[in-house]
């Protein structure tokens, strides 16, 4: 795909809802939009530019909110190059805006949840019961001029639509591999298992949602999840609970280490730190 290829994308299809077309109409076959009513709003004011204006504000954009990510979870720079979020930086996807404002914590973290459902999951994760009450309050104050009727009328063409352009290896839909996904991420604690859920039990899960896990990433897993073979995001999370599980009687290698969490949470994966504003 094309540089900021989603990005325009996506803009064209706020255009479509605009002036009054169906935005689950627009884009190539490979990446016909698919998105949520109100991920509309984030390219609104982009569609009275050029379009490769558009790709260039939304590449740059999310490079330079990717470093800010990065240097905001204490991680070396070259973290950037994650495989997934740097896919995502490439097509001016807003993946990285969402793990973004998961990492600025608080209750404008609930934001994340209205661009991209599955964000619900680290959310939990960190207890923040009013970013679920903002995500709540912007879908409802929002709904009245969003496209909802059109997108629930186009929701077997969206899914159809998400089941050809998938590339992603989600356990969903597979009990046997459900199970043991569920069973490996609890191993890992609650609160790091829900940090790490969304590419294993998100029904058609991408590459690029993987991003949404780098607080909760060891380095062996990141390598693990940026290997391109269908399977590999199960089994390296399997072979990583397992070592740690042989492991607990001994200090951790550093390639086994996570912990790479948001600066606005304090105290370990262990011990979920509620939400300071309830």
């Amino acid at each position: 795909m094309a540089v900021g290829s989603h990005a325009a994308n996506y803009t064209a299809a706020a255009a479509a809802w605009l002036t009054g077309g169906d935005p689950w109409q627009v884009g190539p076959p490979a990446a016909i939009y698919a998105g949520p009513p109100p991920m509309l709003l984030l390219f609104a004011p982009f569609t009275a530019l050029p379009a490769d204006l558009t790709r260039l504000i939304w590449v740059a954009a999310m490079f330079l909110v990717a470093v800010w990510v990065v240097r905001r979870l204490g991680l070396p720079g070259y973290w950037v190059a994650f495989p997934p979020m740097f896919q995502a930086i490439f097509l001016g996807h807003p993946e990285v805006l969402v793990i973004a404002l998961l990492v600025v914590g608080g209750p404008l973290s609930g934001v994340a949840a209205v661009i991209k459902p599955y964000a619900a999951a680290p959310l939990l994760a960190e207890r923040r019961w009013s970013a679920f009450l903002v995500a709540i309050a912007v879908v409802l104050i929002t709904s009245p001029f969003l496209p909802w009727a059109t997108f629930i009328a186009d929701l077997p063409a969206i899914t159809a639509n998400l089941v050809r352009q998938n590339h992603g290896d989600s356990t969903f839909g597979s009990p046997i591999l459900m199970v043991v996904a569920i069973v490996t991420l609890v191993s890992l604690g609650v609160r790091r298992g829900l940090w790490l859920s969304v590419p294993l039990l998100w029904p058609l899960a991408q590459p690029m949602y993987k991003t949404v896990t780098l607080p909760a990433l060891s380095p062996f897993l990141a390598i693990a999840w940026s290997i391109p073979i269908p399977g590999f995001t199960l089994i390296g999370l399997v072979i990583e609970a397992i070592v740690l599980r042989l492991g607990t009687r001994r200090p951790l290698p550093r390639w086994l280490i996570h912990g790479f969490e948001p600066a606005s949470i304090r105290g370990p994966f262990g011990s979920p730190t509620p939400d300071p504003g309830v």
